[in-house]
């Protein structure tokens, strides 16, 4: 595994995973001429070492942030004339993580989990500064503060151990793993005793994080069936896993979730009563909901309940936004809200908010569907262009419409949308609708059996929700039980080095999944990129910004 040993592999490999994060601020070294001689004790951040760190550490904050600001990233160099660490939180008006040059060639030691390694470290500091433990802070080792309990350093550490897993995990490392291992590393290497004054000893600390591990472990697989229930149109199972989550642990990323599956169950009304139009850059089935030709009714229940549901997917995208006021998922998915609720001026105001380079093209298309509804049609125009040139979900579709909308006369506009998508799937595609031979992910196919002993937790009573997973080796294994079925999922694991039956891996492009499995049959916008599922293959991808295969799944159900 090249890994930490070649930092050139991990860029592009982290690039393919995660793409370019646009983040709201990366804050720099100032220098002033009484701090000259500090800095000359730290690695340069043009320094491979320092470069391949702060990727992982951007990963991470990503993942983590909330209102707090991302704290600074500091690597001492192995020269340094400062006192010696191993990896350190220290809190205050400038808030900063520092790790030694030593520590980063002890993970780069550890072969293809050296960024694993990584990530357990910076994952654990970064806890502790995102839930504001304001002192100071060495990994648990190093000399304790005497104004600290033992009771309240174990509190702290415990907390840390979980969010750093939890995070870690969501961030796409495998930080449960490779703790017990990291840390017996770091003892050995710089010859810690077992018992440092203070803190728990090192099997005590091993034990916590296993018991923390587990918890986190359960909250991923919550996490990952509320996206998968998501992915499947089952918005009600998947509000219910968020709001599950929420209870325990109110994050921006869980409160935006819940928020897009509320969003999507009045979709689902809202697509009932009104004419076909504009693609909302948070639809799941824009075809099936366009083309739909019968439609039911206005009812006096569903207009309620679809002004309820808006009104719960406006508080939960408030809130996420409140948690972190740079989240661009929770402006977008509010703009979506004030337009189906009739505010287009308080959508328009929403996305205004934002800087405009910061601005996405799903950013402009909400945008500019909410100037068309308000009778501003030059500004939607400029903005479906704009979507378009960044390559917005369904940018291409709105921007048709919208020119069709400006002819003075036209033909039946269900009609026309109806051939619209036909037209783009008329282009021969191998095999495109056939499901073939079963998918599988090492060797197995998604029907067999979860591997003994599962997890199981009930969820909900009603709706009926139990939830089954096993962890292994980096391979996570869900089973979903509703009232009415079953879902076996299985995940490629972490650097998965394997394809599908038709050749697709980590990395390949999206025109060579419609090359291979032809017009997906749905898509739906991800934070950083797209979700296609394949119903007949039972068969889902995730796409980076780039446009390329992040990772994938497949699942099989049963009655």
């Amino acid at each position: 595994m090249k890994a930490l040993n070649n930092p050139g592999y991990l860029l592009q490999l982290l690039s393919n995973f995660w793409g370019k994060v646009g983040l709201s601020s990366l804050y720099l070294l100032f220098f002033s001429p009484s701090s000259m001689g500090y800095a000359q004790n730290l690695l340069p951040e043009t320094s491979p070492k320092y470069v391949v760190t702060r990727q992982v550490f951007d990963r991470l904050t990503y993942v983590f942030a909330n209102s707090r600001p991302q704290p600074q990233l500091e690597i001492r160099a192995s020269k340094s004339n400062l006192p010696k660490i191993i990896a350190q939180y220290q809190p205050g008006n400038r808030p900063v993580i520092q790790l030694s040059e030593e520590l980063y060639d002890l993970c780069r030691g550890l072969g293809k989990d050296s960024l694993h390694a990584l990530a357990v470290l910076l994952s654990h500091e970064l806890a502790h500064h995102y839930e504001k433990h304001d002192w100071y802070y060495t990994f648990g080792i190093g000399k304790a503060s005497p104004s600290t309990s033992k009771k309240d350093i174990e509190r702290f550490e415990s907390e840390a151990d979980f969010y750093g897993c939890f995070y870690g995990e969501l961030a796409g490392f495998s930080t449960g793993r490779v703790f017990p291992q990291i840390i017996d590393v770091l003892y050995q290497r710089f010859r810690l005793a077992d018992q440092l004054q203070g803190y728990p000893s090192k099997e005590e600390r091993k034990a916590i994080y296993r018991k923390k591990q587990t918890e986190a472990g359960q909250m991923v697989a919550i996490f990952k069936a509320g996206q998968f229930m998501y992915l499947l149109q089952e918005f009600d199972y998947a509000a219910t896993c968020f709001d599950y989550l929420l209870n325990r642990f109110p994050s921006r990323e869980i409160l935006n979730n819940l928020a897009a599956a509320k969003l999507q169950q009045a979709l689902v009304l809202y697509q009932a009563t009104e004419p076909p139009g504009f693609t909302y850059p948070v639809e799941l089935d824009a075809r099936s909901r366009l083309t739909a030709l019968h439609r039911a009714a206005p009812d006096p229940f569903k207009a309620k309940q679809l002004g309820r549901l808006l009104n719960e997917a406006r508080r939960y995208s408030e809130k996420s936004r409140e948690i972190d006021p740079g989240y661009l998922p929770a402006y977008i998915n509010l703009a979506c809200i004030y337009s189906l609720q009739g505010n287009q001026a308080a959508a328009i105001g929403v996305i205004n908010e934002l800087e405009p380079a910061k601005l996405t093209g799903n950013a402009y298309t909400i945008r500019a569907i909410a100037y068309y509804q308000d009778k501003q049609p030059d500004k939607a125009r400029q903005d479906f262009e704009l979507a378009r040139q960044k390559q917005a979900y369904m940018a291409l579709y709105n921007l048709n419409l919208y020119t069709k909308l400006q002819e003075p006369l036209r033909a039946n506009l269900a009609e026309w949308i109806r051939n619209w998508f036909d037209q783009e799937e008329s282009a021969p595609l191998p095999n495109k609708n056939k499901a073939g031979k079963a998918e599988q992910i090492n060797g197995e196919i998604a029907s067999v059996a979860l591997p003994n002993p599962t997890a199981t937790l009930k969820i909900s009573e009603k709706p009926y929700l139990l939830l089954q997973w096993k962890t292994e080796h980096d391979k996570l294994f869900l089973g979903v039980q509703t009232s009415d079925c079953r879902y076996l999922v299985r995940y490629t694991p972490k650097n998965y080095a394997g394809k599908t039956n038709k050749g697709i891996r980590s990395g390949s492009a999206a025109a060579a999944l419609m090359q291979q499995y032809g017009p997906p049959t749905y898509t739906y916008p991800a934070t950083l990129g797209e979700y296609w599922l394949y119903q007949n293959q039972k068969l889902g991808f995730e796409l980076g910004p780039n446009k390329q295969v992040v990772n994938w799944f497949i699942y099989a159900k049963s009655m």
